[in-house]
């Protein structure tokens, strides 16, 4: 007899240590029995039992260590229970059907589970209502709102509430199946038997999910196959030699990988590109699996995968057009065709050209990969050279200067070339697309800002602080491309970075002025910025003052901080003739401001009147660990060494402030790399190498009074140990100790 007041009962219980172990030993091994001999008879093979026990053993024995007892102290990780039926097929595991026993909401569930894009797919195809009145009547439908949480929605309203979730991003997984309160007493065989009903009554949303899943699988095989190419491939493009290099392929995030490819010619880089492969489209909500390549921050290939999966043999091609404003399309569609056919793509119809053929019944292309993957690279490039976004253009003569483009794949009728930009200022929306970057930010980092920038209504103004290299200015964009769904790579047109100088001394540096020697107004990007911001009042826009600093922030930035804490407008002119530029402006609620500073002797204090109104957050932690562990598996293998030596005189300079961040750590690696893939004849030894980069990336930062006496003997002794009595950075450390004795403070230049 299963007692669900009991596991009500055990679900309340507060402490996390003893409702993990009461959990998992109460329920795990009963149930994921149960799950496994009806998943035997139902499917027989092919699938495996999930369940929650994992997690509560982890949770049970971090809440025993003290380094985590804390965190782990007010989790709610145990107030729930459930097991699952995984099936897969290919690479794509599913879950098709779960048993779940929820202590927040006091609900016990059966149901299948379909993602967002499942259920929108059937809404865009017209079969959602269709396959909505099969189900019987009990079958009740929900959409997760949280981890511990559901939402009920009725099904006449399923599709309007699914699809009001398109432009926010929300995209909740949707589950239907049974609910009833965690309470009474149930035999065992009763709840089996009620999963087995829920299967039966939701046969076809299951057969749908096994077919979309295996769809997904083969064409997520066609992806790898383009994806496993990593040589480089050798292209003349308008008579010169051109290189294409691909990098490594990142770990899926959000069902979308990223591969990025440089081109370079005699060694130099040209302009850098990605490769995504993607198994549904996060922004539009397509669930399609589509392959995307992205030169400069834009994608000007998106091909839909999965119609090569029609018949034996299929031709791969893939439509091109124009949808621009204010531009002759037809001209460009065959400037960009004609180009393909110039460089040895075949092309069709003046507007597709030809990738490869894919054969169905051996799962491979009919052509070298290689070529096909070229393809690809070379279509995108020369698409973005017509296009000019970005800035990137090729070497070639009377070339026409025109906008660019979005590319329309041939069974495609999605793209377009006015890219609609949502912003979402969900925390949980934004830090999903944190979290498919590649950079370091703690969580808690991430959360901070969020909250300094949105707490306020109508004033957003942060100010980040922190040595060098720490990845400041970073962090600004990749909150401000997140919040609009964006990659950190991609460029974002409501997001300006302004470096600042150090001759601004008033507010003309950021409101511009009137010249009578130029005989018109004077325009900075500050003022472009703000004057966008008025005009589209909808959409956040992100404004990152780099370095701000290094001019005497209270002197240039006085008007602004008045008019955003006034509300009353600014000044800028007294004229009549200037009709694009207002005599006043006002600044609008949806500018957000963002500040970097580096506090040392090149830059200026900020005034308590500057520090009143802003946020300010210091980044100084710098965790290498997680910075190696996303490095290059080569480099790592080669430089394993080299690293835990930085490690460690890193470990020595912080508690003296005088560390290095992320950039450093990373140019170091890098123009080690560099010295590794030298010709041997041409190397030195391992130790110089490390040797020079120290001497030249992080004993200039050196500097000090008595206070650094005993950090200049723990790196004397350090580098006799590792380096030799020899080594340049030995030189140096041995000097400075003698100027410090001598005049009481010591810096590495002389």
């Amino acid at each position: 007899m299963i007692n669900l007041s009991q596991y009500q009962q055990i679900f309340d219980i507060e402490n996390t240590t003893e409702r993990c172990k009461k959990v998992n030993d109460t329920m795990d091994q009963f149930w994921k029995s149960e799950l496994d001999q009806l998943a035997g008879e139902l499917i027989g093979q092919d699938y495996r039992i999930a369940t929650y026990g994992q997690t509560l053993v982890t949770t049970y024995h971090d809440s025993l260590n003290p380094k985590y007892a804390e965190q782990k102290k007010d989790t709610s990780i145990g107030k729930k229970y459930f097991a699952q039926i995984v099936g897969n097929t290919g690479n794509k595991e599913f879950n098709l059907l779960t048993l779940e026993f929820n202590g927040v909401e006091r609900q016990f569930y059966i149901n299948i589970e379909l993602s967002f894009y499942q259920v929108y797919e059937l809404i865009k195809t017209g079969r959602l209502n269709s396959m909505l009145s099969e189900l019987d009547s009990e079958i009740r439908t929900f959409t997760r709102t949280g981890s511990f949480t559901k939402n009920e929605i009725e099904r006449s309203e399923l599709e309007q509430t699914l699809t009001a979730m398109i432009k926010p991003r929300t995209r909740p997984w949707v589950y239907f199946g049974l609910a009833l309160p965690l309470e009474g007493e149930y035999q065992s065989a009763d709840i089996v038997n009620m999963l087995r009903v829920i299967w039966e009554k939701t046969a076809s949303l299951r057969n749908y999910v096994i077919e979309d899943r295996t769809q997904s699988a083969k064409s997520s095989h066609i992806m790898a196959l383009i994806a496993s190419v990593e040589t480089t491939y050798s292209v003349s493009l308008f008579g010169y030699p051109y290189q294409i290099h691909y990098g490594i392929l990142e770990n899926e995030k959000s069902g979308t990988r990223e591969q990025e490819f440089t081109l370079k010619r005699d060694g130099q880089t040209i302009v850098q590109g990605y490769f995504y492969y993607s198994e549904y489209d996060v922004r539009s909500a397509i669930n399609k699996p589509v392959l995307a390549v992205n030169v400069e921050g834009y994608n000007h290939i998106y091909a839909n995968v999965s119609g090569l999966l029609d018949g034996d043999r299929k031709e791969w091609w893939i439509k091109k057009s124009f949808k621009m404003q204010n531009q002759d399309n037809e001209v460009l569609k065959l400037r960009a065709i004609d180009l393909l056919h110039q460089n040895g793509i075949l092309v069709r119809n003046d507007n597709e050209y030809l990738t490869g053929t894919y054969n169905n019944s051996k799962q491979q292309f009919e052509e070298e990969l290689a070529e096909i993957k070229g393809r690809f690279a070379c279509a995108a490039l020369l698409f973005a050279h017509v296009g000019g976004r970005g800035g990137f253009k090729f070497l070639e003569t009377n070339a026409p200067s025109v906008e660019p483009v979005d590319d329309d794949s041939a069974n495609d009728d999605h793209s377009t070339e006015i890219v609609e930009y949502n912003s979402n200022f969900n925390f949980s929306v934004i830090y999903e697309t944190i979290q498919n970057c590649s950079l370091t930010f703690d969580k808690d980092l991430i959360r901070d800002l969020h909250l300094n920038l949105t707490a306020l209504d109508d004033k957003h103004f942060v100010i980040l602080s922190g040595i060098s290299g720490t990845g400041k200015t970073q962090l600004a964009k990749l909150y401000a491309n997140a919040v609009y769904g964006l990659s950190y790579e991609a460029e974002n047109p409501y997001l300006s970075i302004i470096p600042v100088r150090p001759d601004w001394t008033d507010a003309t540096a950021l409101f511009g002025y009137y010249s009578s020697f130029e005989n018109g107004y004077m325009m900075t990007e500050f003022l472009k910025a703000i004057l966008h911001a008025q005009e589209e009042r909808e959409k956040p826009h992100f404004i990152v003052l780099d370095e701000m600093n290094l001019a005497r922030v209270e002197y240039y930035l006085s008007d602004y901080l008045s008019g955003v804490e006034s509300h009353h407008e600014i000044p800028l002119h007294n004229r009549d003739d200037l009709e694009l530029i207002p005599s006043k402006i006002k600044i609008p609620p949806n500018v957000y401001l963002i500040g970097t500073i580096n506090v040392d002797e090149t830059t200026h204090s900020i005034s308590d009147k500057v520090l009143d109104r802003a946020f300010v957050m210091t980044l100084s932690e710098v965790d290498l660990n997680t910075f190696w562990s996303r490095v290059d598996d080569g480099v790592r293998a080669e430089l394993q060494n080299e690293f835990i030596f930085l490690k460690l005189l890193h470990g020595l300079l912080a508690p003296y402030h005088l560390h290095f961040g992320y950039r450093t750590m990373n140019e170091m690696i890098l123009k080690m790399s560099s010295y590794l893939a030298l010709d041997v004849e041409h190397q030195g030894s391992r130790k110089a190498m490390l040797d020079h980069v120290i001497a030249e990336k992080v004993l200039p930062k050196l500097r000090g009074d008595d206070r650094i006496a005993d950090l200049l003997n723990e790196l004397k002794e350090t580098f006799s140990e590792y380096l030799s009595e020899d080594s340049v950075s030995y030189s140096h450390i041995i000097r400075m100790e003698k100027e410090l004795v001598r005049y009481g403070a010591t810096q590495f230049w002389r």
